[in-house]
């Protein structure tokens, strides 16, 4: 339980353990959204309009709230929290996370990327060649996990094979946002995996520099534009982050276009439409529910004063179902074309580095999947919303029929 001001206590309290939000989390938090816009949880001061989300995110005043999940964690002395102080996530705004962002920005670009897309589409479709097409298969694990880490691999210059320990580390490590002391060994142990792998590739690609993300990189640094240890750094952080946030990203695009047929068919027929089809599910059943600020010096935020060192939660699920912004919010419509953009990736200095990569990944995993596969038939899919993420846990389907 986060201990909030005593002038907090008197907003209303939202309750994220009921069984009505873990049976329809967006309904719930529209529901929420219609009623309050500043409200309070077990996590700290939940903020639930659209346009103080969108504020919150880009808000001077507000950091990362990254340093106190360590401690929450209990993370012990050593290799994976000195690597956690000295990345990206534990630091604020200001010169040191500009100097950061600013090559990493440039190389994962929307143009940046689009260097890569080639490479990244013929990765995606190694992959689903793989796929078993003549019965019900598991997607996650056959496809979903595969794809960015295979991505990923590519851009270290690692093996193709590699993908499975890049995808099961990255699930691993991402269970800080779980805020479970009883994670801590294995995100200990999975850090240390990593760091080694990162160490290993970085030492390989320098005497061979190639045309892949880690030679941009390591040339990166060789301009000055980044340090050693910075380097090492965004290499774990790519890890860390890009596999399962985009594994369970690619999984709702599936589920949600897939399980349409009508849409599904407009997609195989028309792949100019999936660029907005994959934006609707971003909207419609984003991977982020919420993310996390602390107030870093004494503020007001929609009326209601936060000393510093409050946390604030930004929920962008329920911003995405408000039909203050959105017309019939709980119709799934690829056809939007005049309402706010959707804000799964953040914003600001805080917008996701990886947000054309991932952007990148569903849109060809959808390309390929409705271009050879227009019967594909969802059959089992389970959800666990927690109020952080949207997590596919299991999904069945077949390619073929």
């Amino acid at each position: 339980m986060t201990s909030l001001a005593p002038d907090l206590m008197h907003l209303p309290e939202l309750d994220f353990a009921s069984a009505a939000y873990a049976e329809r989390p967006f309904q719930v938090l529209a529901k929420w959204a219609q009623r309050w816009k500043i409200a309070r949880s077990a996590r700290g001061v939940e903020l639930l309009d659209y346009d103080l989300c969108r504020r919150a995110i880009i808000d001077r005043r507000l950091g990362t709230g990254h340093p106190k999940l360590m401690d929450v964690l209990g993370l012990p002395e050593g290799r994976p929290l000195d690597y956690k102080r000295n990345s990206i996530s534990f630091f604020n705004r200001g010169d040191r996370r500009r100097d950061l962002r600013r090559p990493m920005t440039k190389l994962m670009s929307e143009d940046g990327i689009a260097a890569f897309r080639s490479e990244i589409s013929g990765t995606v479709q190694r992959v689903i060649d793989a796929v078993p097409t003549d019965r019900p298969v598991d997607l996650i694990s056959t496809l979903c996990d595969p794809v960015p880490s295979a991505v990923y691999c590519y851009w270290i210059g690692a093996p193709f094979e590699d993908a499975e320990f890049v995808a099961r580390t990255s699930h691993t490590v991402q269970q800080v946002h779980t805020r479970n002391p009883d994670h801590t060994p294995a995100i200990v142990a999975a850090f240390e995996a990593l760091i080694d792998y990162a160490d290993k590739h970085i030492a390989a690609r320098r005497d061979n520099l190639s045309n892949d993300l880690l030679s941009d990189m390591i040339r990166a640094e060789q301009a000055g534009q980044l340090t050693e240890h910075d380097l090492r750094n965004w290499v774990i952080k790519l890890a860390e982050a890009n596999t399962d946030n985009s594994s369970h990203q690619i999984a709702l695009a599936v589920v949600e276009l897939a399980s349409r047929p009508d849409i599904w068919a407009r997609l195989h027929a028309d792949p100019s439409l999936i660029p907005q089809a994959v934006r609707e599910v971003m909207r419609y059943h984003p991977r982020t529910i919420s993310t996390s600020r602390e107030v870093l010096e004494d503020c007001e935020i929609g009326g209601v004063p936060l000393p510093a060192g409050t946390p604030i939660l930004a929920n962008i699920g329920a911003t995405h179902w408000d039909d203050r912004y959105y017309s019939e919010p709980d119709v799934f419509d690829i056809d939007r074309t005049d309402e706010p953009p959707h804000m799964n990736f953040g914003g600001g200095i805080f917008s996701c580095i990886g947000r054309f990569a991932v952007t990148a990944e569903v849109e060809d995993v959808i390309r390929l999947l409705s271009a050879r596969h227009p019967k594909l038939q969802i059959g089992e899919v389970e959800f666990d919303h927690s109020p952080m993420f949207s997590l596919v846990t299991k999904l069945i389907a077949q390619l073929d029929n």
